[in-house]
């Protein structure tokens, strides 16, 4: 489960913005993570409720934005959305679409502190 290891990372950065904003706590945290990233919200949440006790964000509350995936056609010279899950073809013309463009994200936004 490297989601562990994913919210332990996360759990570091939030530290340090907590230091550098002089503050003695986290309040909320959010995340933007893309459908392609290879992280499972459940078991994101999971591991944060296991991971930030004890820390500057043990009451803090995890907010998971999904980022849908968009791919660059070649042929339509726009980004557009997939055929489906997992098929990097285009929806609107049907060409081969490997240039993925959004949904592999994993993207600290913002962390709301406590001063």
């Amino acid at each position: 489960m490297h989601e562990l290891s994913v919210a332990m990372s996360l759990l570091d950065e939030i530290g340090n913005v907590v230091t550098r904003e002089k503050a003695t706590s986290a309040a909320c945290v959010r995340l933007k993570v893309g459908r392609m990233s290879g992280i499972a919200n459940d078991a994101l949440l999971f591991a944060w409720d296991l991971a930030r006790a004890d820390t500057v964000a043990s009451k803090a509350e995890l907010h998971i934005e999904n980022v849908d995936v968009v791919v660059f056609c070649s042929n339509c010279e726009q980004e557009r959305a997939p055929l489906g899950p997992g098929r990097l073809i285009c929806g609107v013309c049907g060409a081969s679409a490997p240039k993925i463009v959004r949904g592999r994200e994993l993207q600290l936004v913002a962390v709301e502190v406590v001063p």
